[in-house]
């Protein structure tokens, strides 16, 4: 964290919960109106746009005059973490699906800036492509992504002085609708490699996963490479891969828990309003005992979650120890965050697994974030890996 960072005070974090907030309540709750449990996918691209030009939704060009608050947009350089944590929670409590496609954009325009890109031509939407198969790889593959045997990272790129062959394998990519290129981590002789890949490029094919459970406002594809080649300058960040592959794990899990938080704290909202004006009984139901119980266990669940997350903000993210870090935040603030909104919903009784209350949505949200990126038997491995290594 910069010492410009460390000296943020509360009046500048306000601003960016206050810029958040406005721009979803009008735009974002707009786009979840009418008949679309998940937002009206016609008024996506507007509600993107005007993420784009107001700055929340960030632009991996550091001469770009409208990414100032930008969400893990070059801002961050400048101001730390805190700021795009900030925006990402305060988006999640309207539409966890929007807020995942902001930060989607964002890790991808940090990563891409971080690694030296400075062509002022460079792809206004892009996506991060990290993961293979159904998990992250685990710590032995972080640190050496191909082993003596030639076995681990399937997808592999050879380069040449003519550019660089890529073949393998990517899933679960989320980006932004439609993203123009793809950073792509790949297996470059025994260490990481980064590499720039137009979506249109000759080779890629971009597989739907079908139909989803939550974060729909947030496009998902596999990839597939098949002798894709590359221009010399598509690999970026030189010999950086693995401190690159550190910082997109630190900022995937921050921000995810972010989201948590964001969306548990609109559940309790949600709940604390309809609480305060059913009755039953002869009484506002927010003074029954059960209600009771159920709205102050998710508000300290979700308080929880908020304090571990802020605390996390002001590491580097291109430490193992922050890696670490972040696997233990996801892990448990999906879990305390998926309590809370289970809790809030419960509130609604029969009514909270309606789509006409939005509870449902967040249910449903919050329980993709729980997988994405890391399981939970995938992050409790990655801790210890890493807890035993930092004692070896």
């Amino acid at each position: 964290m910069t010492d410009q960072a460390a000296r943020l005070s509360a009046e500048e974090i306000q601003h960016f919960e206050d810029l958040a907030r406005q721009f979803a309540d009008r735009s974002v709750s707009s786009f979840l109106q009418g008949e679309f449990s998940d937002g009206d996918p016609s008024r996506l691209g507007e509600v993107i746009d005007t993420a784009f030009t107001i700055g929340i939704a960030s632009l991996p060009d550091q001469s770009a005059s409208d990414n100032t608050y930008g969400i893990w947009g070059p801002a961050a350089e400048e101001m730390g973490l805190l700021p795009s944590v900030v925006l990402l929670r305060a988006v999640a409590e309207t539409c966890g699906g929007v807020a995942m496609a902001l930060h989607a954009q964002g890790v991808a325009g940090n990563l891409l800036l971080r690694a030296g890109y400075q062509d002022t031509s460079a792809p206004r939407r892009v996506a991060l492509a990290l993961q293979e198969g159904f998990t992250l790889p685990y710590l032995d593959r972080l640190l050496s992504p191909v082993d003596r045997d030639g076995q681990g990272i399937t997808t592999r790129a050879v380069s040449g002085p003519d550019g660089h062959l890529i073949n393998g394998e990517k899933s679960f990519v989320y980006s932004l609708p439609d993203p123009q290129a793809y950073l792509v981590m790949a297996a470059s002789g025994d260490g990481w490699g980064l590499y720039l890949v137009p979506a249109d490029a000759e080779g890629l094919q971009r597989i739907d996963p079908g139909p989803r459970t939550g974060l729909r406002a947030c496009e998902l594809r596999h990839l597939r490479f098949a002798n894709l080649r590359v221009a010399p300058s598509a690999r970026l960040g030189g010999d950086r891969g693995l401190q690159i592959v550190f910082r997109a794990l630190s900022l995937s899990w921050l921000g995810m828990s972010a989201i948590a938080v964001g969306i548990a704290s609109g559940g309790l909202t949600a709940a604390r309003q309809y609480c305060s004006e059913r009755y039953q009984g002869g009484t506002v139901i927010e003074n029954h005992p059960a209600v009771k119980a159920l709205i102050a266990g998710s508000e300290a669940r979700m308080a929880t979650a908020g304090w571990a997350l802020s605390a996390l903000a002001g590491r580097d993210p291109e430490r193992l120890e922050t890696v670490g870090e972040a696997a233990r935040l996801k892990l448990t603030a999906m879990e305390l965050c998926a309590q809370a909104v289970t809790d809030s919903l419960q509130t609604l009784g029969g009514y909270g697994y309606m789509e006409d209350y939005g509870m449902e949505k967040r249910l449903r949200d919050i329980a993709v974030l729980r997988s994405a990126a890391g399981s939970s038997i995938y992050l409790k491995q990655l801790i210890a890996d890493i807890d035993r290594k930092g004692r070896a």
